[in-house]
């Protein structure tokens, strides 16, 4: 195995997920869902580093890709309001999408794997739901929200298939996508709900930083920890390692040095 196995890898799964919710009259209204390359990586990820894989296995993986494709879809008209046709499609998009998770998952007949997910989409959902109701929280507790949002499905599932040892790294890695990705709009000078949320939340919990900069730092600490679980990590084989840090961009031991010198 090596980075480009992987990345085909990724690839025929992600083309696999297309084939199971292919639906033709919302792919031309709303585009193909959203399915982020770098979840779909650390959905595989135990597969890639050479762990045991069978059929249940890859079709519980699908089901959890196609969840994350629902809440995005159902994130999109939160945050434009669903008034155009495409925006209604967007709507129903969602829905047919979070169907075809349960209908999946209903398949597979593991009701332990249902139980759980099932539990963790309602978390999510209220996580996903207090950026939107303006609830004000500590900045630490913004981060353990964003956290939850990103990577709990996807821990529930490496957690029901004993595949812990990856857990930190799918909370780690999906962070460091999300700060990223709000760091990028800002720069963009744009804005967005999760980052109204933190300025509400400023002033009434006296954050020591602007939320901005508590952002900035907070990426930082976030890939030297990454780095550190990287080059600690006896688990992951050298094309995942070299993968990984690719895939956000990192170079081990001196660049440690220098981050943690800022």
């Amino acid at each position: 195995m090596n980075e480009q196995f992987i990345q085909q890898t990724i690839e025929q799964f992600k083309s696999k997920i297309l084939m199971s919710v292919r639906h033709r009259t919302l792919r031309i209204h709303t585009g193909e869902p959203d399915l982020r390359e770098d979840r779909l990586f650390f959905l595989l990820l135990p597969y890639l580093n050479g762990e045991h894989w069978n059929d249940e296995q890859e079709q519980s993986a699908i089901s959890v890709a196609v969840i994350y494709s629902a809440l995005a879809a159902h994130d999109q008209i939160k945050e434009l309001n669903a008034s155009s046709k495409s925006q209604q499609l967007t709507v129903l998009a969602g829905d047919y999408y979070s169907g075809l998770y349960y209908q999946m998952l209903a398949k597979l007949s593991n009701i332990d794997l249902i139980r759980s997910l099932s539990n963790g989409i309602i978390d999510i959902s209220e996580k996903k739901a207090s950026v939107y109701d303006n609830v004000k929280q500590s900045f630490d507790q913004w981060m353990e929200t964003i956290q939850t949002i990103e990577s709990l499905s996807i821990v529930q599932f490496h957690e029901h298939f004993e595949y812990v040892g990856y857990q930190s790294f799918v909370r780690r890695g999906l962070m460091i996508h999300r700060l990223e990705y709000e760091l990028d709009l800002v720069n963009q000078g744009k804005s967005s709900r999760f980052q109204e949320s933190l300025a509400d939340s400023e002033d009434e919990f006296d954050f020591s930083h602007s939320w901005l900069v508590l952002l900035n730092h907070e990426l930082s600490n976030q890939k030297i920890k990454m780095m550190e679980d990287i080059s600690q990590s006896h688990l992951l084989s050298h094309p995942v390692r070299k993968y990984l840090l690719d895939l956000y961009k990192l170079r081990l031991n001196e660049q440690v040095s220098v981050m943690r010198e800022r």
